[in-house]
């Protein structure tokens, strides 16, 4: 129990503060790339998201809704989007681009935090199937950071395709193919080669799947190496489809930030093409990841592709203190009034302060206060103001008060 408490904490007015300022600046670069602000479903059947996320069913919240069934808080925002927009938006070839800031229930793990859920802001747009809706989702991520200070940035591209059209080729079993992308997610060298030593393939088809997990690095020499390893027309497409979305990248001045990754893959099994991260200049984890869904939205009966990303702002707090990028704490309130008993007149001062827009707290002698919570402490004595020691009338409180 005690380990459970401690785990709930409360997130203090400066966080707040700095959480605030975070919002509005991805929100104002949503808006700036046309982006509707949505908010998602909190709710949403447990059998959905365990058919899509079934990695995640042990972080998952569950709830019992009042029908008996069994619901979960949102671990995902994309799912719910998607299908709700399947129902409010019959029109699939409508262009659809909508922004978010939401609450995620699902475990995080950073530098110096975890937690059991996080606030997560992203952009997802649906109805276009272009590689240059992959570049302009990518920029929209690059500039988020950028409106936080964020300037110096690595992002990671790549796409499932290619290595999906390796494993077309390889026909392997579900728990063989299972058993490689985990081993890929995890960059596991050693467990990868021991399961292709074991997988019914040629040694090409096994050079190339080991080669995977070292296929990344500066785009030029990376892009060469993964055509010279391509086996298939898929593998091709993929490369083609890539390069134009570099393309985008570099025309959008974002090119020089990029590096190629075709071995990473994601926990969120519906990505079909174009995936990327991106890292903070020093940063352990990605501050974003995003990537291609073109099939998922078919799932609720409307094909129609789509690309979008997310990004965890508790990580991109705990990123922006260590780089001492946030706002330091500053007084909550402007001016504290110290008593011994409250005088009609002293009401009445308080109230007034307050309705011309001052922060004002009465405070009783016997109760003790935070000096750097308040820019003015004053006291209230035998009728009258004192201020720094020293009588003041109420006139000179005023003034004070005034230019602070």
């Amino acid at each position: 129990m005690q380990q459970t408490l401690e785990d709930l904490q409360m997130v203090h007015e400066e966080e707040m503060v700095n959480y605030d300022r975070i919002q509005t600046e991805v929100l104002r670069v949503m808006h700036r790339h046309g982006c509707r602000i949505i908010q998602t479903p909190t709710f949403e059947d447990y059998d959905t998201y365990g058919r899509y996320f079934p990695t995640l069913q042990r972080e998952m919240v569950k709830t019992i809704g009042a029908d008996g069934s069994v619901l979960v808080m949102r671990p995902d925002v994309t799912l719910p989007l998607v299908k709700t927009v399947a129902r409010e938006y019959p029109d699939t070839k409508q262009l659809l681009k909508f922004g978010y800031v939401s609450t995620v229930f699902r475990e995080y793990y950073g530098r110096s935090t975890h937690g059991r859920y996080f606030l997560q802001s992203g952009v997802e747009v649906l109805g276009d199937g272009s590689p240059e809706c992959d570049g302009e989702v990518i920029v929209t991520a690059a500039e988020s950071l950028e409106a936080l200070g964020i300037s110096s940035m690595r992002i990671d591209l790549g796409t499932v395709a290619y290595m999906d059209a390796l494993f077309a080729d390889l026909r392997l079993s579900p728990k063989a193919l299972t058993a490689v992308r985990q081993e890929l997610e995890e960059r596991n060298l050693v467990a990868l080669r021991a399961t292709a030593d074991e997988l019914p393939v040629t040694k090409l088809q096994r050079d190339v799947l080991t080669e995977l997990p070292r296929l990344f690095g500066d785009y030029e020499a990376t892009m060469l190496r993964a055509e010279e390893l391509s086996l298939n027309r898929g593998m091709a497409e993929a490369l083609m489809r890539t390069k134009k979305v570099y393309g985008y990248l570099e025309d959008a001045g974002c090119g020089g930030r990029v590096q190629l990754d075709f071995g990473f893959t994601s926990h969120m099994g519906y990505y079909t093409d174009t995936v990327f991260k991106i890292y903070g200049d020093g940063a352990l984890y990605s501050l974003v990841n995003g990537g291609r869904y073109d099939s998922l939205s078919a799932q609720f009966q409307a094909e129609r592709p789509a690309c979008g990303f997310g990004m965890n702002l508790n990580l991109l707090y705990e990123y922006m203190a260590d780089a001492g990028m946030l706002e330091e704490a500053r007084p909550s309130a402007d001016m504290a009034v110290v008593y011994d008993e409250a005088a009609p007149a002293l009401i009445r001062d308080i109230n007034r302060w307050r309705k011309e827009g001052f922060a004002v707290l009465g405070v009783n002698r016997k109760n003790t206060i935070a000096e750097k919570d308040f820019r003015l402490i004053v006291r209230w004595k035998d009728g009258g103001y004192e201020m720094d020691g020293q009588p003041a009338s109420k006139e000179n409180v005023d003034a004070r008060l005034r230019r602070l």
